[in-house]
């Protein structure tokens, strides 16, 4: 059985946060289309769209920000089960100033292409490439980070094997 060594989630206050600006936000432009306020039509019309889109967002920001990334002794998976990848198929995390990644978060390079998907706040995986954090508390996502930088070196091996032996006395 894999042991979890790092778990990674969205805190209440953030999430809340996030669903209150942008469902408010969503929520002004359709109030402002419905108004009329003397704009166009055409004006209308983007602003409804924006603001429909702004609660569609929302909603998918609910649903990804209940659940959590958890980091085992076999790879990274999401609190659905759903496998992103195993430690041998990881080719570098990189938190580097001018990475491509979520604010607050890092990027895995894997050696081949992951399943896209998206999880707002949450994770992103598009091609040889998963970005970890944004609603995520920043020490969270480098101690997840540093796990797996240490998971990929010699130390990671004595590490994964601990959990097959029984402890010594």
């Amino acid at each position: 059985m894999a042991r979890e060594l790092a778990r990674l989630e969205v805190s209440s206050l953030r999430r809340n946060m996030g669903l209150a600006m942008q469902g408010g936000l969503g929520l002004f432009l359709l109030y402002v289309v419905a108004t009329g306020s003397g704009i166009t039509s055409g004006a209308s019309l983007i602003l409804a769209l924006a603001g429909f889109g702004l609660l569609w967002f929302t909603w998918k920001f609910w649903k990804a920000t209940s659940g959590a990334l958890i980091l085992t002794t076999e790879g990274l998976f999401d609190s659905d089960g759903r496998k992103f990848c195993g430690f041998e198929d990881i080719k570098k995390v990189d938190r580097g100033f001018f990475a491509f990644r979520p604010s607050a978060g890092f990027l895995i390079q894997t050696k081949s292409r992951v399943q896209r998907g998206w999880a707002p706040g949450l994770w992103w995986a598009f091609g040889r490439s998963i970005g970890v954090g944004g609603a995520t508390s920043r020490p969270a996502g480098k101690q997840m980070a540093d796990i797996i930088s240490v998971m990929l070196t010699e130390r990671g091996t004595e590490i994964k094997n601990m959990g097959d032996k029984p402890p010594e006395d």
